[in-house]
């Protein structure tokens, strides 16, 4: 191992960031599977009070507040999109 290697090794050593890699237990998976749902339900409910937000809002006062809501309806529906393809990967290790 030359100095370089050394130095590497010993830095990453002390920061923590080398961790050994151990695969998770099937209840951890399921707990992870749980976790994931749950935050999907938040997501869910987030754009139904955007929603719900903007069908009170008519007139031009409220279309600031219309397209702030519509923007973070959309940014929710792609959480909720990476949220499910992790849900389903985890899923998949599963069988």
């Amino acid at each position: 191992m030359n100095w370089q290697e050394q130095i590497l090794s010993k830095n990453i050593k002390q920061t923590g960031i080398f961790k050994e890699l151990t695969p998770m237990t099937r209840l951890e998976k399921l707990e992870t599977l749980i976790k994931i749902q749950e935050a999907i339900q938040t997501f869910e409910n987030r754009i139904h009070e955007r929603k719900w937000s903007n069908e009170f809002g008519i007139g031009l006062e409220f279309m600031n507040i219309w397209t702030k809501n519509t923007d973070k309806i959309h940014t929710y529906n792609m959480c909720i999109d990476r949220l499910n393809e992790r849900f389903n990967k985890l899923v998949n290790t599963l069988k």
